[in-house]
């Protein structure tokens, strides 16, 4: 039996830039800076990813959320005192955003508290 490719446009249901095609939009958000212009290089290597906006604070991010159209955020943990509020938050205010949480190391119990609130956007 074959199956059929699916792209990440057609799951995550992207944006258009008319002359590429279909495109994931991102946001950076990390406390460092190296992690942002790294992140900011491997994606530029990628026809169907753009970084629209990046962030080094929590305000920032949550700034930048809302001024740009993104279809992707990626939310280093250490930016917010509580990454589960603020992950929470962040997801109320653009529900069709997906957010991948960045943590120092596996956290079990950040991610079941992130799903019993309901955040059911982050990957």
């Amino acid at each position: 039996m074959a199956s059929t490719p699916v792209s990440v446009e057609e799951n995550l249901g992207v944006g258009d830039d008319g002359a590429n095609g279909a495109f994931v939009r991102v946001i950076v958000a990390d406390t460092q800076a190296i992690f942002r212009a790294g992140l900011r290089k491997v994606f530029a290597l990628e026809d169907d990813i753009r970084v629209v906006g990046q962030a080094e604070t929590l305000a920032q991010a949550q700034s930048a959320a809302k001024k740009f159209s993104s279809d992707v955020m990626i939310f280093e943990a250490a930016l917010a005192q509580n990454p589960v509020e603020s992950v929470a938050d962040l997801l109320r205010q653009n529900p069709q955003m997906r957010i991948v949480v960045v943590t120092p190391a596996s956290n079990e119990e950040m991610t079941l508290e992130l799903f019993r609130r309901g955040a059911h956007g982050i990957v």
